[in-house]
């Protein structure tokens, strides 16, 4: 694969470098005006590449300055891209922000990362394929992204997933936190499977009359999430730092 990227909070220390992976630096925002909003990073941090969302903003203004603000910060921080971490349908100014970024990234040479919703936005950006599944499978998903955005431009997001769903299960669940899970697994010492379409585990059990499905990630799963990613020619995936980087010994280490 040729890029690996780890998103991160703001300036922490990470040994992605170690395993081969790039930071994507999670400080920045697009706020009203817009502008870009970020959270102080320490002054020498070079190099990565720069995450924006933009949480709150109600799409509203021109974006000209905004972008001119992103690339600058690109340059003064040797940045080699921009992740576009925007989240739901494109609204008021967003897809010509994209646009404009999609634009200068490629006269730089630098990579943009956008979410499906702005692939048609920023036709030469990687388009991130969320790698979470409740039915099909991750393979299927892909290929599919690929035959629509062309073999270069699909990047997998990867998702550590943890989530429970009344059955059937539909859309997304509820998130459950790493601690409730490990104390479910503890109580209900559950037949824990792993569904090699999805690339996740699961188990069920019974809430009352209810049957509940749980889905979630480990190491091994998001070894193999990228392993089918390596396997199906994807050229980068983006990993959840938070998450990650406490388990990036069992998820590249020589034994994994």
């Amino acid at each position: 694969m040729k890029e690996l990227l780890l998103a991160l909070p703001a300036g922490r220390e990470t040994r992605a470098r170690e395993f081969g992976l790039v930071p994507a630096h999670m400080a920045y925002r697009v706020g009203p005006g817009p502008r870009l909003l970020g959270i102080q990073l320490p002054q020498g941090l070079r190099g990565g590449l720069m995450q924006v969302d933009c949480a709150g903003f109600d799409g509203g203004g021109d974006p000209v300055g905004c972008c001119r603000q992103i690339l600058g910060e690109c340059r003064r921080r040797s940045f080699r891209g921009i992740v576009c971490d925007f989240e739901g349908p494109p609204a008021g100014c967003l897809p010509r922000l994209a646009e404009i970024l999609d634009r200068n990234c490629a006269a730089q040479g630098w990579a943009l990362y956008v979410p499906e919703a702005y692939a048609a936005c920023a036709p030469n950006a990687r388009v991130l394929i969320p790698s979470a599944l409740t039915h099909g499978t991750l393979e299927r998903r892909v290929r599919a992204a690929q035959e629509r955005y062309g073999r270069e431009r699909a990047a997998l997001a990867v998702e550590w997933v943890r989530e429970e769903f009344p059955l059937p299960a539909r859309g997304r669940g509820e998130p459950i936190a790493g601690e409730m899970l490990e104390e479910m697994l503890r109580r209900l010492e559950p037949a824990v499977f792993f569904d090699r379409g999805l690339c996740a585990h699961y188990f069920t059990y019974m809430r009352g009359p209810q049957a509940h499905f749980v889905l979630f990630d480990t190491p091994r799963s998001i070894r193999e999430k990228l392993d089918l990613a390596q396997r199906l020619g994807v050229g980068a995936a983006l990993l959840p730092g938070p998450e990650v980087e406490g388990n990036l010994e069992e998820i590249f280490g020589p034994g994994a």
